[in-house]
């Protein structure tokens, strides 16, 4: 396991102090591991620092960053009731009577047993490899770290006037007072669309 030390991370930021690496850490909900009197981070820490430093590279602020978490599903299929086709047959079978009648009665309710328990596991399949699929569809799609900031100049070409939830979900954020900046971008409050305020954005 790579340590990194807050030297280590001072260095790869560019922070004057280790008070900023510590502020950055309680940003990201993280504190250090300790080594004797020495502090350092995993690379699963430095991954998030990373993230943080792209966030305020684009003009983001430590106080609406959300670091971006990777969840891993795993499926199963519960046995814990399903009951064997073999046993299903097996039992009708003790039951029934030595008679051909009987015989073939306790055969058709084994086979209506195992056609069902067939079908029941195979939309257990389906249902758990289209959870797959969307998974794996979802890692393969990249992620734009400025997709909000080209949304905000489409915004600007085309004159649109957004409402304070719709910026507050591009940025993280709810604008306020009169006019407001973020970024290269400037807020100007601008009527009502509906029951919230407008925004008129404009490039600095």
């Amino acid at each position: 396991m790579k340590k990194y030390y807050i030297n280590d991370l001072q260095e790869r930021y560019n922070l004057k102090t280790r008070q900023s690496v510590y502020d950055r850490l309680k940003a990201i909900g993280t504190q250090v591991e300790k080594e004797g009197n020495k502090s350092y981070v995993t690379e699963t820490v430095l991954g998030k620092l990373d993230q943080l430093q792209e966030h305020l590279n684009l003009g983001g602020s430590i106080k609406t960053f959300t670091p971006t978490v990777k969840i891993t599903v795993h499926s199963k299929i519960d046995n814990e009731n399903f009951e064997s086709p073999i046993d299903s047959v097996n039992s009708a079978l003790d039951k029934a009577n030595s008679s051909p009648d009987s015989v073939n009665s306790a055969l058709d309710k084994g086979n209506f047993s195992l056609d069902s328990n067939i079908q029941s596991v195979q939309l257990n399949l389906f249902d758990s490899l289209i959870g797959r699929v969307e998974e794996v569809v979802e890692r393969m799609i990249p992620i734009n770290p400025i997709s909000h900031w080209e949304k905000l100049d489409l915004a600007v070409e085309r004159g649109y006037i957004l409402s304070t939830k719709e910026v507050q979900t591009l940025l993280g954020t709810k604008p306020n007072g009169t006019t407001w900046t973020r970024g290269a971008f400037i807020f100007t409050r601008t009527g009502k669309i509906g029951n919230q305020a407008g925004w008129m954005i404009s490039r600095l």
